[in-house]
Parts: structure tokens; C-alpha cells; sequence
């Protein structure tokens, strides 16, 4: 198996923290090691570093890759000369990988910022989504996730017909997908303990996606596809970064695996999986530290509870009779909200775009 880990996201809705030139995945925000340098960690075990890991990241950020993950090749860093989302990012790693091995590899590609309880069933689950793609090519495979709560921010699967199941693992054929539903319609789903949320991993074989984006996203391909070529005779960024920026923007869902009859769903009961990707799921996922509130820094909550406030050593935040908010302080920006819409710091990254003189704050 080779593996991918998809590095080239911004991370808005963890403003202020996360910003253009130091997205979240390289930051510490759950623990002592930067989120993609846990995800690191969490795959070693099934590949060999130097030759079977690939990161796929934004050509402004590629030093980063190199400070927190040396162990990786320089020639397995994909950089992406353009932020285009995960369409053409999946679209230019599969021919890569594919042109320097063979096609029939088995790839999994994966967010390089998810919280994962129990690394070893991880391990486990892809080895044996590795296992059953082997022997059915024809499949796209994608981690599914019992829910726990309603989120309207992720996409839903529907488990269909069983494929496979042993143990704890199970794999289903896909029988529905709904994209980021409202509310009551999320409860609904959750309720009929059919549907587990989409973690947006992928599993398959390189020939069976590349006869995806070759059906569905010919262009792409074939831009892909020059790309590639021009890496191989070296020297060609400026020519590289014209074809690439070119692309349309699109996700992969939007890309293919929305239109994709044979998508299988891998389960496992113990990974206990999480999108790291919104301030309150930071705050419900993490142990309460001091009462119950989720401190770091130098802070002094008064008549505070379930707060959830990140500071510096330096500065002394001070809180008197808050409830349920989010306090995230940084050097130049300071971010104040209920914790139930923490997720709206996007917009305030979408109003900072649109401000002259703004461009240090993202």
C-alpha cells in the first residue's frame, strides 16, 4: 500500500490560529505534536517512510513538510502550485504514484488533520479495506463513522448491501449519499442507524480512480497527466504552475466519487474518529483541564464554565461569569464566540478577504 496524506488545506474555521502560511495541520493543537506529524505516526507502521508515504501539499507551505516530517522524500512531496481543493490534488498524486510504480497499486488517501482514538484498529481497517481491493478492483472504498450527534457540516453515507465482515470491521456497499443535510434532516438520519458520516478518506486502486477522472474529469486528467511529465524533465514550475492553476476547483465528490455505482464503505467500532476542523468539536473532544473548561495559556476563569480559551504564557486572559464560549487569542487576532458557532470564524476569514491592508491576518 502507498499512502497519501492530503496536506493542502487552510483550515478557516480554526482562525486565528490557523492562517495561509501556518495551516492547523502544522500546529499542536491537540497535543504536544502538530496534527500532520500525529497523522504520520499513525500510518508508520504499514508503510516504509521513505518510499511508500506521499504528501500532498500547497507549494507556499512545502517547507513545512520538511521542518515537521523530514523522514519524508523530497520526491514524495507533491506540491500543489494552487489551492484548487482535493479534486485536482487526488487527480495529480494518482497519476504521480501511478507513473512511478504501476497502476495497480492500492493508495489510501487521507486528511492530514483527524483526531483517531486508537491507531491500531486504523491501521487495522486499512489493511483490510487493502485486502478486499485486491480481490474487488472494481470498488472505491471510503472509512465510514457511527455518528454520535448531528452535524450538518459533514456528508452521510448509507450502509447497503454487506460486502464483508469480520470481527469489528465490517465493509457495506454504499447505498445513498446525502451532502451536508440541515439539521432535523441530519437527525433523521442519525436516527435510522443507517448512515455513518463521510471522513472524506479514500481507498483504491490507482487504475480503477484514474478511469474515474477519465470518465468524469477528462481535462483534469489529461492536465494531470502533462504535469507529470514536466516533473520528470525537471525545471518546469512556471509552465507546471500555469497548467495547474488552470484546473477548476472542485472536491473530489464533485469530481467523481459522487457519481461513482461501485463505492464501498469500510466501519470499524473502535477507531473513534474525529474532523478536527471546528473549535467546539476541538472543546468536546479534548479532557476539561481546569473545572470544566479547556485552558492553555495563562487565563483566570471567574464564574467560568465550559469555556474553551487558548493563550499564551505572556498575556493574562481574564474571564468573569462566561458560559459556553470560544476564546482563541494570538499574537495580532482575537476570536470571541458562543461555542455553538465557533464554526463561523469562515466567515470571519471571507471578511478579511474582502478588507484592503488584511492580508497579514490570514
Amino acid at each position: 500500500m502507498k499512502i497519501v496524506i492530503r496536506a493542502g488545506g487552510v483550515g478557516t474555521r480554526l482562525w486565528p490560529i490557523s492562517r495561509k502560511n501556518n495551516p492547523k495541520q502544522f500546529q499542536a493543537i491537540v497535543s504536544d505534536k502538530t496534527l500532520i506529524r500525529d497523522t504520520q505516526d499513525r500510518i508508520a507502521p504499514l508503510v516504509n517512510i521513505e518510499d511508500d508515504l506521499f504528501v500532498s501539499v500547497n507549494e507556499s507551505v512545502k517547507h513545512l513538510v520538511k521542518k515537521y516530517l523530514p523522514e519524508v522524500s523530497e520526491k514524495n512531496i507533491i506540491p500543489e502550485p494552487a489551492s484548487k481543493n482535493t479534486g485536482p490534488a487526488i487527480c495529480l498524486e494518482s497519476v504521480l504514484i501511478a507513473d512511478r510504480f504501476s497502476d495497480r497499486e492500492v493508495v489510501a488517501s487521507l486528511p492530514s488533520d483527524d483526531f483517531i482514538n486508537d491507531p491500531e484498529a486504523f491501521q487495522t481497517l486499512l489493511q483490510t479495506s487493502e485486502i478486499f481491493l485486491k480481490e474487488n478492483p472494481e470498488y472505491i472504498m471510503t472509512p465510514g463513522i457511527k455518528p454520535n450527534y448531528p452535524d450538518t457540516g459533514y456528508s452521510y453515507l448509507k450502509s447497503g448491501e454487506v460486502l464483508q465482515e469480520e470481527g469489528e470491521e465490517a465493509i457495506f456497499k454504499v447505498a445513498d449519499w446525502v451532502e451536508k443535510p440541515d439539521l432535523d434532516y441530519c437527525k433523521e438520519l442519525i436516527a435510522s442507524g443507517l448512515y455513518f458520516y463521510h471522513t472524506g478518506m479514500y481507498i483504491w486502486q490507482l487504475k480503477t480512480v484514474i478511469g474515474l477522472f477519465e470518465k468524469y474529469q477528462p481535462a483534469m486528467l489529461a492536465s494531470c497527466q502533462e504535469i507529470v511529465e514536466l516533473m520528470k524533465l525537471g525545471g518546469q514550475e512556471e509552465q507546471i504552475a500555469k497548467i495547474y492553476s488552470s484546473l477548476e476547483k472542485m472536491s473530489i465528490e464533485t469530481a467523481i466519487t459522487d457519481k461513482v455505482e461501485k463505492i464501498a464503505m469500510c466501519v470499524s467500532n473502535r477507531i473513534g474518529w474525529s474532523d478536527l476542523g471546528k473549535w467546539h468539536i476541538i472543546k468536546d473532544l479534548l479532557p476539561a483541564n481546569q473545572g470544566d473548561n479547556l485552558i492553555k495559556g495563562n487565563v483566570i476563569p471567574l464564574d467560568t464554565t465550559d469555556c474553551m480559551i487558548y493563550g499564551s504564557k505572556d498575556k493574562v486572559i481574564a474571564t468573569i461569569g462566561l458560559d459556553d464560549m470560544v476564546i482563541i487569542d494570538t499574537d495580532d487576532a482575537l476570536l470571541v464566540c458562543p461555542k455553538d458557532r465557533s464554526d463561523e470564524a469562515k466567515k470571519i476569514v471571507e471578511e478579511l478577504q474582502k478588507r484592503k491592508d488584511s492580508e497579514k491576518y490570514l
